[in-house]
């Protein structure tokens, strides 16, 4: 990392875990008066001690054989640079195009002279909001510009925040304070890129950036940096499990990472291609299982094996995970939500939410809530543990919600947009 990301020393620190928790307490405590006990993380100092329920507990069990070297790995593929799997046009009447599966007409006039035989999505956008008095939210701030193409990825850290952008640049920001109470974020640090970004984790000193032409890049807090090679398209997932990281592309692969701490450099152990059902969206470690979610649905990989033990029915796009006690949230790009269990047994299936298509998810310990980032700019709330859809609202004027993500405490959330705005939120509702 750059010089001025070195001085917070040993990684996680502060007990803060990668939520962000140390960057908040920056703020001060005037975030949590009158609060009533929501406050951050037990152990902190904190007034309340909340524990965010979306933290999982997977990692107490063990899966030693990960580390070890797979002698079985298929001769590397070429390096060919496909350009990832951009949706078909739809070449039909032109007032039907398609435009993430909605339809056109319905946005423009809330109605359709299709009706119910209409093949796409009917989604009123609204006029866009800072305060959602149902839920108790509101805006604090909106950063015009943040980034100049789509925010990809939030993530977390002591540090600060650190957004990664199709723009080939990753930010770091700081939230302040202002005079009237409401919290700013000040761009602290700009690291450019060498391709743009599609996914980003911080885990134990590391910053891992998965970019477009299959590299991730990782930036260590000792000021190093390396790169990752083995993925041929964009790296659209990573998460770290029992020191292990783990990453999936589009190329149709998951590959796993061991680290050679005496190098500071990883090598690929294992790669799995088979049974995966399409480009890799995204990844979530549940139990025993690794959850891979793909443009063409659900396979669930046995961490034992290495192997796909299941193929979970529909066949649609998964576009997002989230983890809550026990089990995985799923959201698909049609719309639907579904949640499974560790071992991928069905328990619930929701219909389509009424904001349309689903780009991103995130897990808010307020309420709790699960929260819900639809391509035309809404944001839908569904109350946990009942899983009861509460309300919508127009976050943004008709762009894509294409990330969310809590920091664990004080109700607080940012969501990042196709066009590059930053948004910071705030639920204070009971």
């Amino acid at each position: 990392m750059p010089k001025s990301q070195r001085r917070r020393g040993r990684g996680r620190g502060r007990g803060g875990g990668a939520d962000g928790s140390w960057t908040w307490a920056a703020v001060g405590d005037s975030l949590r008066e009158g609060r009533g006990g929501r406050g951050g993380r037990g152990g902190r100092g904190s007034r309340g001690g909340s524990r965010d329920p979306f933290v999982s507990g997977h990692d107490t069990d063990r899966h030693p054989h990960l580390v070890k070297s797979d002698h079985r790995l298929k001769q590397k593929r070429g390096r060919g640079r496909g350009r990832g799997s951009a949706a078909p046009r739809d070449r039909g009447d032109p007032e039907e195009r398609r435009l993430d599966g909605i339809c056109r007409d319905f946005c423009k006039t809330g109605s359709c002279p299709r009706g119910s035989s209409c093949r796409f999505q009917h989604v009123v956008i609204q006029p866009v909001t800072d305060r959602v008095e149902q839920e108790g939210m509101g805006r604090h701030c909106e950063v015009i510009g943040a980034h100049t193409a789509s925010i990809a990825a939030i993530t977390m850290c002591e540090q600060g925040i650190y957004t990664a952008s199709l723009d080939k640049s990753l930010k770091r920001w700081k939230p302040q304070m202002g005079d009237d109470g409401r919290m700013r974020l000040i761009a602290e640090l700009t690291i450019p890129l060498p391709e743009s970004c599609f996914s980003l984790l911080f885990n134990s000193g590391w910053l891992f950036c998965g970019l477009w032409d299959g590299t991730i890049r990782a930036y260590s807090q000792d000021g190093s940096n390396v790169n990752l090679q083995g993925h041929t398209k964009r790296v659209t997932a990573i998460l770290v499990h029992q020191s292990v990281l783990i990453s999936g592309s589009a190329d149709k692969e998951v590959r796993l990472w061991q680290m050679n701490p005496s190098t500071n450099t990883f090598a690929c152990t294992h790669t799995i291609t088979d049974s995966i059902p399409g480009a890799v969206t995204r990844l979530h470690v549940l139990g025993e299982n690794l959850f891979v979610g793909s443009i063409s649905g659900l396979a669930i990989l046995n961490l034992t094996s290495l192997t796909v033990t299941k193929i979970l029915p529909p066949t649609k796009s998964v576009a997002a995970f989230l983890e809550f006690q026990g089990h995985v949230i799923v959201g698909y790009g049609d719309g639907g939500i579904r949640i499974f269990d560790g071992e991928g047994t069905l328990k619930t299936d929701m219909k389509p939410l009424s904001g349309g298509p689903i780009l991103s998810l995130a897990g808010l310990e307020s309420g709790p809530r699960v929260l819900v980032g639809h391509a035309k700019g809404q944001v839908s709330t569904i109350t946990l543990p009942s899983f009861e859809f509460r309300t919508q609202f127009q976050a943004l004027d008709g762009q894509k919600v294409e990330s969310l993500s809590c920091a664990g405490h004080d109700g607080i959330f940012l969501v990042g947009s196709q066009n590059g705005t930053l948004q910071l939120w705030q639920r204070v509702g009971a």
